[in-house]
């Protein structure tokens, strides 16, 4: 049984879709059997799988209704060492549903008060629906466009930390090759990105987020769950 791990916060362009996509490629490239279910109805994260990406092979599905995405994520947890999903920008049903079949939450923050707010709001929401899951549904935040020296980025630590907030030591850093693998479809699984990919996957095995070796090769597939609303299927 593989790990299901929802990326959720409240806030558009929180970077939630940056760190699906590291996270992805980050597993898929050590080996790891990964599922990615984009529960956004803009269906960014698949659109993008399907046209643009290049590199080891990953399932990518489109499911952003709210019952649907629980049943396909624990159906592909049963195949996969990973199933990570991607959620909207805003509180709705479906972010809801993912974060309550979830086995660990990541919820990205960037450096600015309106992240740090909304970050905060998934958090209790989180808590909110471990309660009354009635089991643990473990989180963390993950501090993305993110450097380390900057003024905004402590002030964004200390409001945490204030809050009691756990974040993860790892981060998504500032920098342009973040931007520029939209375009290309291309993520550096070497360099300065690469490092902090592994990095973070590194620091989830610590946690038992996920599972600490994969159980076999990736495998390829390009099949496809309906699309909300009943629609062709997408897939990558």
């Amino acid at each position: 049984m593989g790990s299901i791990v929802t990326i959720a916060t409240s806030k558009g362009g929180g970077g939630k879709t940056t760190l699906a996509t590291c996270l992805a490629v980050g597993l898929t490239t050590r080996g790891y059997k990964v599922a990615v279910i984009d529960a956004d109805r803009n269906a960014t994260f698949n659109d993008w799988h399907r046209s643009n990406y290049e590199g080891p092979e990953f399932l990518s599905l489109a499911e952003a209704r709210h019952v649907e995405v629980i049943d396909l994520a624990q159906q592909h947890a049963e195949t996969h060492d990973v199933v990570v999903i991607d959620t909207a920008g805003f509180e709705n049903l479906t972010s809801s549903s993912a974060i309550s079949t979830a086995d660990y939450v990541l919820i990205p923050c960037m450096p600015d008060r309106g992240s740090i707010r909304e970050a905060m709001k998934t958090a209790h929401q989180t808590q909110t629906l471990s309660r009354a899951a009635r089991r643990a549904i473990p989180y963390r935040v993950v501090l993305s466009q993110w450097n380390n020296r900057g003024l905004a980025e402590k002030a964004t630590r200390d409001d945490l930390g204030a809050a009691e907030v756990s974040v993860l030591e790892s981060f998504i850093p500032d920098l342009a090759a973040y931007r520029q693998l939209t375009f290309t479809g291309r993520v550096p699984v070497d360099g300065k990105v690469g490092e902090q990919i592994n990095a973070l996957v590194d620091e989830l095995v610590t946690l038992q987020a996920i599972p600490d070796t994969p159980s076999g090769p990736a495998i390829a597939s390009s099949s496809a769950a309906p699309a909300a609303g009943g629609a062709d299927p997408v897939g990558g």
